[in-house]
C-alpha cells in the first residue's frame, strides 16, 4: 500500500479555500502513484468548536461530494477528517474520519471515540460508539482520531482484524514528543503499520509542528515530515501478519484478567 501523508496548514474554518489547496496535494500524491492520501483531523476547517460554521449534515455533506469527485478525477483514495452536525434529537455533533476510494466511493467512516475533554471538545462533539475496521486495497484498515492515540486498548481491539492503523490529528507542538512516542508504541504493541497525519501552523496561540510519520510493524520510522507543509510518500509492506505468527505476543495477552480491574 503506497500512502501519501498530506501535512498542511488548513485555511481556518474555510472549506472552500482548504479544498482548493488540498487538490494540489492530491495531484502530487496521484503523480507519485499513491493509492491513498491521508489528511489531518477536521482537514478542511481546522479543529474548531464552532459547529454552526464548520459542521455539515452527516447524510448530505457537500465536502464529501467534492472529495468523491476529486478522488475519481485523480484516481486516488482520499482519507480526511470533518465535523458532522447533530443528528435529529441530538445536541452535539460528531468528529468523523472518512475514507473515499479511487472510484469515489465511501469505504470507511469512524466517529472519534475519545473527544478531548481537556480542550472541552466533549461539549461540542459526542463520543463515537465503535472501533472501525474495514478491508481496503487488500489490507484491513482501522481508523483513529488524535486523542484516541492515548488509549491503547482500542488499538489492540482493532488489531484483531486490522494490520494498518490510520491516525489523524490536530496535535500541538508542545506535546509533540507524546505524539511521536505513542505512534511508535501503538505500532510495536499491536505489531501493525501505523500512519499518523498531523497539521502544521498556528491557530489561537497554539503551534503545530506536524511530525507526521509512518511506522512499520516493528516500530521503525519509514518516513517523517516536520515543521512544514508537504506530501510524504511511504510504502507500507505486508509483513504484519507474518510477524504476528512468528512473534505472537497477542496470544499472551490476558484480556479477561485485565478487564477484571476495570469493573
Amino acid at each position: 500500500m503506497r500512502v501519501a501523508l498530506g501535512q498542511w496548514d488548513m485555511v481556518w474554518e474555510n472549506r472552500e479555500a482548504s479544498l482548493k489547496k488540498a487538490e494540489k496535494m492530491v495531484s502530487e500524491a496521484a503523480g507519485g502513484r499513491c493509492d491513498v492520501i491521508v489528511f489531518p483531523e477536521m482537514a478542511f476547517t481546522g479543529f474548531s468548536m464552532n459547529l454552526d460554521r464548520v459542521g455539515e449534515s452527516e447524510f448530505c455533506s457537500a465536502t464529501k461530494g467534492e472529495v468523491m469527485s476529486m478522488a475519481r478525477a485523480y484516481g486516488i483514495g482520499i482519507a480526511y477528517g470533518w465535523a458532522a452536525l447533530p443528528s435529529p434529537g441530538e445536541k452535539r455533533g460528531r468528529n468523523l474520519f472518512t475514507v473515499i476510494n479511487a472510484q469515489g466511493e465511501q469505504v470507511g467512516e469512524y466517529a472519534k471515540l475519545h473527544p478531548f475533554s481537556y480542550g472541552k471538545e466533549h461539549e461540542t462533539y459526542q463520543q463515537g460508539g465503535e472501533v472501525v475496521t474495514f478491508p481496503y486495497l487488500g489490507r484491513q484498515v482501522a481508523l483513529f482520531i488524535c486523542y484516541d492515540l492515548r488509549f491503547p486498548e482500542i488499538f489492540h481491539i482493532a488489531a484483531r482484524k486490522a494490520d494498518v492503523m490510520l491516525v489523524i490529528a490536530n496535535w500541538p507542538a508542545i506535546r509533540s514528543a507524546h505524539w511521536q512516542t505513542l505512534l511508535r508504541a501503538r505500532a510495536i504493541e499491536t505489531q501493525s503499520y501505523v500512519v499518523g497525519v498531523n497539521c502544521v501552523g498556528e491557530r489561537d496561540g497554539d503551534f503545530y509542528s506536524g511530525d507526521s510519520m509512518a511506522v512499520d510493524c516493528i516500530g521503525n520510522i519509514l518516513g517523517q515530515i516536520s515543521g512544514r507543509e508537504g506530501v510524504l510518500i511511504c510504502e507500507l509492506e505486508d509483513r504484519a501478519w507474518r510477524l504476528r505468527k512468528k512473534f505472537a505476543t497477542a496470544k499472551d495477552r490476558r484480556e479477561k484478567f485485565y478487564s477484571s480491574y476495570f469493573r
